[in-house]
């Protein structure tokens, strides 16, 4: 991938309102050329063939294919366009499947639309190869910027994580589970949670995040009594 030219970006995510921020976003620096929007695998690939993209922005939840296995194909196909990972979720377990699977970089949405500028340009400047820092290394340093970005009143995107699958009615340890994390870092977490809500029982918590807005309606009817 050479500096003298523009770089082509194809952007592939499930909400059509960030396909479109994106794309609005990324297509006012003369360095990108948006040749693709789409919203599924399927697209994804069929855009790809078309336009043999620079660099792909690969959302991991998708709804016809799992995102890492179509970071395997869009990598084996086209080697090279350089694949980066934009996603919602972060644990060392999601990040290290995707570096697995040839991701030159992992960015969570969170984190801003400058990290993820900034990505691309480390990306650009190295091409596709996949990214030098190991999962932990990643998560530690995307935990810091996004804590710092949203302040110490807003959950961090594994707390998110955390009270989601918390309001879906799973336990402590399915929840450590899932995360590929402790159960004594999801009781951690439930309790800062609690802090920030000003909740005395995770039933308390989850109600108050809904009415807040810091988690969607669709989990209120999932939510299971308890402490």
């Amino acid at each position: 991938m050479s500096d003298q030219k523009q770089l082509k970006l194809l952007i592939v995510d499930d909400h059509e309102v960030v396909r479109e921020g994106l794309a609005a976003a990324l297509q006012q620096d003369p360095r990108y050329e948006i040749v693709g929007s789409v919203g599924d695998g399927r697209g994804a690939l069929e855009r790809a063939r078309r336009t043999l993209p620079d660099i792909i922005l690969l959302d991991l939840r998708l709804p016809d294919v799992d995102g890492a296995a179509l970071c395997r194909r869009l990598r084996k196909g086209f080697p090279g366009a350089a694949v980066v990972i934009l996603s919602t979720y972060l644990s060392e377990g999601t990040v290290r499947s995707a570096l697995e699977a040839g991701a030159s970089a992992y960015v969570t949405k969170a984190a801003g639309l400058p990290e993820l500028k900034s990505a691309l340009e480390r990306v650009a400047a190295r091409g596709p190869e996949a990214a030098d820092e190991s999962a932990p290394q990643i998560v530690e340093y995307l935990h810091r910027l996004v804590s710092s970005r949203i302040g110490a009143s807003q959950p961090t995107p594994q707390q998110g994580r955390v009270l989601e699958l918390a309001a879906q009615g799973l336990t402590n340890k399915e929840i450590g589970a899932r995360l590929y994390v402790s159960e004594s870092t999801v009781r951690f977490h439930i309790q800062k949670l609690k802090e920030k809500v000003g909740a005395h029982t995770k039933t308390e918590l989850i109600a108050k995040s809904i009415r807040t807005g810091l988690i969607s309606p669709a989990y209120e009817d999932t939510v299971t009594p308890g402490t």
